[in-house]
């Protein structure tokens, strides 16, 4: 019996003993990390991330916009103005904009120039999971003046290539694009 009750006050001393955890995060630090992507105006970390890939800010990523890109100077936001012609066909179609690279940035800039053109923006434009010839878009070039020439060019493969202007009016230029890639709209004199 000795045995026992000695065995028993063990095994409740045992089981008494403080045990220290590896601590949680307090409900303001968890407040606090989902302010961080709200303070940026995300409604959720994972758009913030999404955004961060396409190199885009909130207004952006939930416009599918590009307000600006580095070193345009005044740059036009542009956007996705209606609906994308497939092949000729009307679809549901959204592409994915977002912001190029510097360097392709650099070398939009040298088109515009060797056009005597200003540039007004540079996007790059992905259509995922179409499988297109052409694809016929409108974009919405906020602030373009009606009877505004303009001229597109599109980064493909390492080279700029004439991309067919459809249409210019106020605030819109509907481009033919045969590829996904950076697409630069250049105002011409």
């Amino acid at each position: 019996m000795k045995k026992f009750v000695a065995l028993l006050t063990a095994s409740v001393m045992l089981a008494s003993m403080t045990v220290s955890a590896a601590g949680s995060p307090t409900a303001a630090a968890v407040v606090a990390s989902s302010a961080a992507y709200a303070e940026e105006g995300f409604h959720a970390a994972a758009d913030q991330q999404a955004a961060s890939e396409r190199g885009l800010s909130a207004g952006e990523y939930y416009n599918n916009a590009v307000v600006a890109a580095p070193g345009i100077d005044s740059a036009l936001p542009v956007g996705q103005g209606g609906k994308i012609m497939i092949n000729g066909v009307a679809t549901n179609l959204t592409a994915t904009l977002a912001k190029p690279a510097q360097a392709v940035v650099t070398s939009a800039n040298a088109q515009a120039a060797a056009l005597g053109g200003t540039l007004l923006n540079v996007v790059k434009v992905d259509f995922p999971g179409a499988n297109y010839n052409v694809a016929t878009i409108n974009f919405y070039v906020k602030g373009l003046a009606e009877g505004k020439k303009v001229a597109a060019k599109q980064y493909v493969n390492g080279a700029w290539v004439d991309v067919e202007v459809v249409e210019v009016r106020a605030d819109h230029v509907v481009l033919n694009l045969k590829n996904s890639g950076a697409v630069a709209f250049v105002a011409l004199p």
